[in-house]
This record gives C-alpha cells, structure tokens and sequence, in this order.
C-alpha cells in the first residue's frame, strides 16, 4: 500500500475545515466534536501539519488523546441509540454510562433507563446515575430468562442494596411460585415499590417480566434507604425467610443497632417452634 501524501486534496481541505469548524464552534456538544474528530482521525486529514493525530488533538485543541476517544466514543454511543426510544442523549455523562456495553446491550439498558425513569414536565430524566441502576436491572433480568419485552407501566429498577437483602430461594420453591402465577395469569400479592424502584418481590417481577404476565403494585413511602432496607427485612422476617444466623450476619456487614430486635424476634421465633 502506497504511503498516503501530507498534501492534502481540495475536498479533503474542505471537510478539515468543516469538522474544524464544528469543534471550535462546539467544544460543549459531544456528538458534534466526537463526529467530527472521528472523521478527521479515519481520513487523517490532520496529515497536513501533524504527525499523529494524538500530536494534533494537543496541539491543536489543548486535548489529549485519552479526552478525544472519550468524545469519539460518546458520540458512537449517541449514534447507536438514534430511533431506539423518542428520547435522546443529552449529555456525554449519559453515553459514558454507556460506551461500556456492547452495541445491542447500549439499546436494551437506554431504552429500560427510559422508561423507568422519574418524568419532569413530561420528559424522563435519565440521569448516568439513573443509567447505572437501569443497566445492573436489565443483567439481573437476563439472568431469570427475561423475554426483553417492555410494556408502558411495567418496567420497574432494581437496586443492588435492595435486592442483596434477599436470600436465595430453593428452586423448588422458585418454581411453585412461577406455576401460581402461570395458573393464575398475574401475582397474588402485589408487588412492593417505592417511587419506581421495587423494593419486595423480585422473585414474582422476574417471573412476570419472563413470560410477559401483568402485575400490580403497592406503592411504599419511606423516609430514607435504610428505612426500606428494615421494611425487606421485616417482611421477610414474618414470612421466615430468615433465620437469626442470616439477621446477624446482616449486622455484623451494616453493625446497624436496629437490627438487634429482629435478630432477637427471630430467635424467639425459632425457640417456639422448637418448643412446639
């Protein structure tokens, strides 16, 4: 392959100008600069004058080349997101939230983060914060068979603090329950949610999000994280989901005093049936 020449062609002179253009006129808009600096690195228009295009980002724009594929990458994610949902990027924080995934993955989370997303005068907020959260709930999702299906209303986020007080099930119960709600087209019990976070019954939102069944809610209100953490754990203390060995592990992880009086009910509640 011959050596490309440092002169540049009238049109490529041309297009150097117009990217140039967009980026001095738009240092704050990532898709336009990410766009424009992708299409100066891949034709190297920057030949002319620079060596590298690593040596002109620098020169040229005080940017190092760490800031530049940051830019480029945020613009690519943009780019791929085009029709998915009617609401598109509107900063690089969230397509950096993004750029991690793969391709078909960026869709999936950008059009579940939407849709659960808290609505200010009818626009979803989606914050890269809000993204993180919306990306771990699409993976736990995949991981209980979820169909990919989003219908308007049913999709809920999934917090990691929320959904680690949950020991695991048995599988055998895991499917009793998955053969109720088949038999009887939704949940018995309406699932806990605070705002649009689920707070109780991940098991019954997976299997509902699985086979595309409908659910209802009960909305929660609580004064702060740690409040809802107590409710998960007071629930499922009456339902005997935990023992005072799994309370206290909890306490020994969090040392919150406040789960003293559970482990102690907990323990009494034992000694009752060993008693009976």
């Amino acid at each position: 392959m011959s050596e490309m020449s440092k002169e540049l062609t009238t049109t490529e002179a041309v297009q150097l100008e117009k990217h140039e253009a967009a980026i001095k006129a738009g240092l704050q808009t990532f898709y336009e600069v990410g766009n424009a600096l992708l299409a100066i690195r891949d034709a190297r228009l920057y030949r002319h004058d620079f060596n590298t295009f690593e040596d002109y980002c620098q020169r040229r724009w005080g940017m190092v080349a760490s800031r530049a594929r940051q830019l480029i990458g945020a613009a690519g994610v943009a780019a791929n997101l085009e029709g998915v949902t009617d609401v598109t990027l509107s900063n690089e924080a969230q397509a950096r939230a993004l750029a991690s995934f793969a391709a078909a993955a960026q869709q999936v989370v950008w059009n579940y983060a939407v849709n659960t997303a808290p609505v200010v005068d009818d626009k979803p907020m989606v914050t890269a914060a809000h993204i993180k959260k919306a990306a771990y709930t699409v993976e736990i999702l995949k991981q209980n068979e979820w169909c990919g299906d989003i219908q308007p209303g049913r999709a809920l986020l999934i917090d990691p603090d929320f959904h680690g007080q949950m020991p695991p099930m048995e599988e055998f119960i895991l499917d009793a329950i998955e053969d109720d709600i088949l038999r009887c087209g939704h949940p018995i019990q309406p699932l806990d949610v605070w705002e649009n976070t689920l707070v109780d019954g991940h098991a019954r939102y997976f299997i509902c999000m699985k086979h595309g069944l409908p659910f209802e809610v009960t909305q929660r209100s609580f004064e702060n994280r740690q409040e809802a953490i107590l409710f998960i754990l007071t629930t499922h203390l009456y339902r005997k989901t935990y023992n005072h060995q799994e309370l206290s592990k909890i306490y020994d992880a969090t040392h919150d005093d406040s789960l003293l009086p559970y482990i102690r009910y907990a323990e009494e509640l034992e000694a009752q049936e060993i008693t009976h």
